[in-house]
């Protein structure tokens, strides 16, 4: 395995669960010499992505903080996002989930919540999700390319079908094609049990981005509040597009712009 592949999957091995990685561990789990090794967590550290911790094994580093200042103060998503999710949050109630899709999962990178407090949301900035439970992961799952669902089939069917969705690929299509036709999904309970959710894909032109989420408790829900929350809901996530696609302009007027100077 290249250095700079395994560099990327040692940080890609911490977890809530294992915050501090020894370097023997990292030679047992990657099947890769001491010296690899070390020669790896010293470049990591070096560049601050990790922290070496007495006696201990190594922690993500303060790069890591740093990246994620940059992310939340110049994300064109976030940027796209901004005000719209503090409206939708006081219009609806509900906590507002804004994620991206993040290889096989679900990354919820901002929450705002409404006026339930109480609500329990399972769904935090910085917690990765599967892409087959709740509204918010599966009107992701709904419009993943062909290529990418069958090879999310392949790998995790077992997980899929055990989350309530068909034992068989093409009912499965079926389902997803139904969901992109509806243009949202509504899911309760499948996250946290006393909590409803409504989701709607997100794109920037044809790419995928991930999606918006309303997120409320189950026994307020009626007919009405159900009609007038995805209205909202669908209304803000088409501001969201309409404010990234000028953002794409502006960038390609600027290129333009420069290569005629």
């Amino acid at each position: 395995m290249p250095s700079t592949n395994r560099m990327l999957r040692i940080l890609g091995l911490f977890e809530l669960s294992r915050p501090v990685i020894t370097p023997e561990w990292l030679m047992e789990t990657l099947g890769v010499s001491r010296a690899s090794i070390y020669r790896d967590l010293g470049q990591l550290a070096k560049a601050g992505m990790l922290e070496r911790v007495a006696d201990r094994g190594y922690v993500l580093g303060p790069m890591v903080i740093e990246l994620d200042r940059q992310i939340r103060l110049a994300d064109p998503l976030l940027e796209a996002a901004d005000d719209l999710l503090g409206q939708l949050a006081s219009e609806t109630g509900g906590a507002v989930l804004l994620c991206r899709l993040h290889g096989s999962k679900v990354m919820c990178i901002q929450q705002v919540n409404g006026r339930n407090p109480a609500l329990s949301v399972s769904y935090e900035r910085g917690r990765a999700m599967p892409l087959y439970r709740g509204a918010t992961s599966k009107i992701i799952l709904a419009s993943l390319p062909p290529a990418q669902l069958k090879q999310l089939w392949a790998a995790e069917r077992p997980a899929l079908v055990a989350a309530g969705l068909p034992d068989d690929y093409a009912q499965l299509s079926k389902l997803l094609a139904d969901m992109r036709s509806a243009g949202y999904c509504f899911a309760q309970g499948e996250i946290d049990p006393d909590a409803a959710g409504f989701a709607v894909v997100l794109k920037d032109g044809e790419h995928l981005l991930g999606s918006l989420s309303v997120v409320m408790p189950a026994a307020m829900l009626t007919a009405a509040l159900r009609k007038t929350t995805l209205n909202r809901l669908q209304s803000a996530a088409g501001r969201i597009e309409g404010r990234l696609l000028d953002q794409r302009m502006k960038a390609r007027a600027t290129k333009k712009s420069e290569t005629t100077q």
